[in-house]
């Protein structure tokens, strides 16, 4: 491949191997890609205080994360994509009728709306190591809110899922649990604008990732890669499936690719 790259990586299954914890081999990749010229990003479901470990990790500049709802360049916040207050809050009425449990997410930080967490939401989170955050009943009335957490069962969905809800988008993580995301609005939809923003052309565009929330990012961008351990609908769109997070998917991609 020629020309400078904008290259973007999920976290979770595809920067970070089943421990949670990146490869060497990753690491060193991604460092051979700044040497090399090229503008990296993350683009994850994580807000940016669950994200903060990886971008120093990686020493990144550039972050996406709520799922796309707020997109960093060179450290500063360049592009946002609230949920709509109003319709969250028909939304939180309904989930409390329904005794759905919800955490709000800004940038910085999460809180949870009941004060008593059940088993299937504390597992979700824990399944992920994502510690159960404080209780804080009216924190999305002083907080810029960029996506929620929503637990309920597949077989609730049509609770939320059947049009009640156009202002959002319901994008499964686990059995038990959704992100709720601003609609329009995707990792895809932030990545594109943060690229064309900076003037990279869109073949000039590679992502990797593997989740459920990957799908737009990885079919919208000049060249997406699913992880070997990614869900059948992202290696169905992908342009090349790579090795799993946990065999260096990362940096065999990369040099298949020519680009270290």
């Amino acid at each position: 491949m020629n020309n400078k790259k904008f290259i973007f990586f999920d976290i979770d299954g595809t920067l970070l191997n089943d421990e949670k914890t990146p490869l060497e081999s990753t690491v060193q990749a991604l460092r051979q890609l700044q040497k090399n010229g090229h503008e990296i990003a993350i683009a994850t479901g994580r807000n940016l205080f669950l994200a903060r470990e990886v971008i120093d990790t990686f020493q990144l500049d550039n972050y996406i994360v709520c799922n796309g709802a707020a997109g960093y360049f060179k450290h500063e916040l360049k592009y946002e994509n609230k949920l709509d207050l109003n319709a969250f809050e028909k939304l939180l009425q309904i989930s409390d009728e329904s005794g759905h449990q919800v955490v709000y997410e800004s940038a910085h930080a999460l809180a949870r709306r009941h004060e008593l967490i059940e088993n299937n939401a504390s597992e979700a989170m824990r399944s992920i190591e994502f510690e159960v955050p404080d209780h804080d009943v009216s924190f999305y009335q002083n907080n810029p809110l960029y996506q929620a957490l929503l637990f309920y069962k597949e077989e609730e969905k049509a609770i939320y899922e059947d049009g009640a809800f156009p202002e959002f988008r319901f994008v499964r993580w686990h059995d038990a649990g959704v992100d709720v995301l601003p609609n329009p609005g995707s990792k895809a939809q932030t990545a594109l604008w943060m690229a064309k923003h900076l003037g990279f052309a869109h073949e000039d565009t590679i992502a990797f990732g593997d989740g459920n929330n990957d799908y737009e990012l990885i079919s919208s961008v000049g060249y997406g890669v699913a992880m070997g351990n990614a869900v059948d609908p992202v290696k169905d769109v992908a342009k090349f499936v790579t090795k799993d997070c946990n065999s260096g998917g990362i940096a065999y991609a990369l040099e298949k690719l020519g680009l270290l």
